[in-house]
């Protein structure tokens, strides 16, 4: 088990409602381990505006051998046309965690 094996996948979204509805899909799908949010003020270009608004960013640790399908619901259940989804392999982390998370995702 490498750390490297394992990543941190990150998404903001605009409602706690789409936050709680991509976190329970995961979760249930056992595509990630855990799932924490936080509320964030973004400031971004979007149609030739910059726009300012709170949103609610989803942190979740997986494997990297999920990634695509956790993009695919994702971007399934997304509310924004053009969402941020974010992998960031593990450089390193204590061999429990690891092992808590290959545990509770469904293996690949």
């Amino acid at each position: 088990m490498e750390a490297s094996d394992y990543c941190i996948i990150t998404t903001s979204t605009d409602s706690k409602e789409n936050a709680d509805a991509i976190t329970q899909r995961l979760l249930e799908k056992k595509l990630v381990a855990c799932v924490q949010s936080t509320t964030i003020q973004s400031a971004y270009h979007w149609e030739r505006k910059i726009i300012e608004s709170e949103e609610i960013r989803l942190q979740m640790k997986t494997k990297r051998s999920l990634f695509e399908n956790i993009q695919t619901e994702i971007e399934h259940l997304h509310t924004y046309d053009v969402p941020e989804i974010i992998m960031v392999p593990m450089a390193g982390a204590n061999p429990p965690y690891l092992q808590w998370i290959e545990e509770e995702t469904i293996s690949t």
